[in-house]
């Protein structure tokens, strides 16, 4: 099982928020996902990583920031619901695209039939009109491409890792 120090991978470099404005294609949204009992060595590039996602907003980019649980088994709030049924509509893209999600989620299956969601600190989602379209963090071809990777491709206009 992977720590959350795992989950989180330190940034290459700890980049400052930037004044960018994106050229992203028509139609792409972003949404930045937290966890809301992050820990507290992640509190901080959580904290980063909203202002970085914030400059987007602010430069006309269609934005959204959700919190998630730390894990769910069997869900009962809608909260817990919505978490779910996002990660299992990043794992079936990501399946098709052979990129992986994994150690940044864990799913395991319990004896009793029911599974346990384990939710990374920060993930961040990028959809074209409706469609998943990029994912960070997670492992491409072998390689980490980390949520600054996304936050840096966004700011390049090229930030769609799953199209």
């Amino acid at each position: 099982m992977s720590t959350d120090r795992e989950r989180m991978a330190p940034p290459v470099a700890d980049s400052t928020v930037e004044d960018v404005a994106p050229s992203l294609p028509e139609g792409v949204s972003v949404t930045l996902w937290l966890r809301g009992s992050a820990p507290n060595v992640a509190v901080e590039r959580q904290d980063r990583i909203r202002r970085r996602v914030a400059t987007f907003d602010d430069a006309g980019v269609p934005t959204s920031i959700r919190e998630w649980p730390s894990r769910v088994t069997d869900p009962t709030t809608d909260r817990q619901r919505t978490a779910v049924e996002a990660f299992d509509r990043y794992r079936a893209v990501a399946g098709i695209r052979g990129v992986r999600l994994d150690p940044f989620f864990e799913c395991r299956s319990n004896p009793d039939g029911s599974r346990t969601v384990r939710f990374p600190v920060a993930c961040l989602a990028l959809e074209r009109d409706g469609d998943l379209t990029g994912l960070y963090p997670c492992y491409d071809g072998g390689e980490h491409v980390a949520i600054e990777d996304g936050l840096d491709a966004i700011a390049a206009g090229g930030a769609e890792n799953l199209r």
